[in-house]
């Protein structure tokens, strides 16, 4: 917690910085106090390449933000975009005396989380998933069950941890401590997606500047997350060199004429726009320009299309996707990933159950990761597991936190 009061998150991305202030009451609910975002340097396809560059931006933000607000911030969670990230699901399997008992299920997800890692990765998150009794009957809360055969998952996200210690760096640096890092598209799945959505199968895709991130869940839990290294930069850069053009002047005109279906466009207009050799104005129709954005998003969705194909994870999403990040609120998305997936696609609201504030910012998609890791909670982070077999260690620790979320 940020000071005495406050929860604090910053949500750090290739082209924002968002930050959050809020205040939790006793029943878990977050009223949003105080806000900032500014643009973001030092990151590039959502890592970080220059310490000092992000530290001077997220000073100036939180210094601003203080001021601003009248808070004083002391800790706070980040997010975490990682292209080396790796999930695989532990598993745990104990035999049962009669009911189950709170030693069994301390001894299964033991045998669950036993899992090395190489010594240039570690486990961000184990998360709790479904437990399974006599191999047949999947519950949430075992405890006092009668039963032969306990087994148990969790899914264990381990990322680079080179990514891990520039993040802590960072913050350090800019005088806050860590509370929480948690992954991007997780981060967006407490904010985005409701336990429904979840337990039907769907697809969160996050389509931000520098890569694209998912996650996908089903009725046992989350199954799978990854990252994919293209995002709303590479369409950028595709229009820039089809028309001969600046970065800059790409991103307008994606941004304000760009269609990700160009079949959608009903009537073609004619755009002014200058070209970067000679300077002069010229005009493109807004056709071809929507083909050139089509063809890019084309091949960021070819890319998770096989990503999703080699694990194996088409048929476990029955609801269809979810999409949210910057690159997402382009004209026809919804169409497109319609027609390539043939699946059901919504673009992601943020649920207000848990959050309120300014209507502005619950409805401004630069917050959305900022609100997600107010919302985090349910799994362990790396400061919460140790390599003990007393109470008081991995397994103490599981308890607390498995146990008080039924």
């Amino acid at each position: 917690m940020a000071g005495n009061h406050y929860e604090a998150s910053i949500d750090i991305g290739t082209e924002k910085i968002a930050l959050l202030v809020a205040e939790k009451d006793n029943d878990g609910h977050f009223r949003i106090i105080g806000h900032n975002v500014s643009p973001s340097e030092g990151v590039r396809k959502g890592s970080l390449y220059s310490i000092d560059s992000l530290v001077r931006v997220i000073a100036k933000l939180i210094d601003q933000t203080q001021k601003s607000f009248n808070l004083k911030l002391v800790r706070t969670r980040v997010n975490i975009s990682d292209t080396h990230l790796s999930c695989t699901d532990g598993k745990g399997k104990v035999s049962i005396n009669e009911a189950v008992t709170s030693e069994d299920l301390d001894s299964v997800l033991e045998s669950a989380m036993a899992m090395s890692t190489p010594t240039n990765k570690e486990k961000l998150h184990i998360i709790k998933k479904k437990f399974t009794i006599n191999e047949t009957v999947v519950v949430d809360n075992p405890i006092d069950m009668e039963a032969e055969v306990l087994e148990s998952k969790v899914h264990i996200v381990t990322v680079s941890s080179s990514s891990i210690r520039n993040i802590e760096r960072c913050l350090e640096q800019s005088e806050l401590e860590v509370d929480k890092i948690v992954l991007n598209s997780i981060a967006k799945s407490n904010a985005l997606l409701t336990q429904e959505d979840k337990d039907s199968g769907v697809c969160l895709v996050d389509i931000g500047a520098g890569v694209t991130s998912y996650s996908v869940f089903s009725e046992e839990g989350i199954v799978r997350s990854g990252v994919i290294a293209f995002g709303g930069d590479e369409v950028t850069q595709e229009i820039a060199y089809a028309f001969d053009t600046s970065l800059e002047e790409a991103k307008r005109l994606k941004e304000y004429y760009g269609s990700a279906k160009s079949s959608s466009i009903s009537e073609e207009k004619f755009v002014d726009f200058i070209q970067s050799t000679n300077k002069d104005e010229h005009q493109l129709s807004s056709l071809e320009l929507s083909e050139v954005v089509e063809r890019a998003y084309r091949e960021i969705f070819t890319l998770l299309k096989n990503e999703l194909k080699y694990h194996n994870l088409d048929g476990i999403i029955k609801t269809g996707f979810v999409l949210c990040g910057g690159a997402s609120k382009i004209n026809s998305i919804e169409e497109l990933v319609r027609e390539f997936f043939s699946k059901r696609v919504k673009i992601g609201l943020i649920q207000r159950s848990r959050i309120s504030g300014l209507e502005t910012i619950l409805t401004d998609h630069k917050f959305t990761g900022a609100i997600g890791l107010l919302l985090h909670e349910g799994d362990l982070s790396k400061a919460e597991y140790v390599e003990s077999n007393n109470r008081n260690g991995v397994i103490g620790k599981l308890k607390k936190v498995i146990v008080g979320n039924f």
